[in-house]
């Protein structure tokens, strides 16, 4: 039983960590996004 708590808590964490990287890529493209509006708001871009 514990083999098997072992495992399904090694699955959890792939599945955290390919979803963490999922998340890093979006909020790398959104502040991107969001730095440009805002360094053409200010006129320095």
């Amino acid at each position: 039983m514990a083999e098997n708590h072992d495992h399904g808590v090694k699955e959890k964490t792939d599945a955290d960590s390919s979803l963490s990287l999922e998340t890093r890529i979006a909020m790398g493209l959104f502040g991107w996004l969001a730095l440009s509006l805002a360094l053409m708001g200010l006129g320095i871009w």
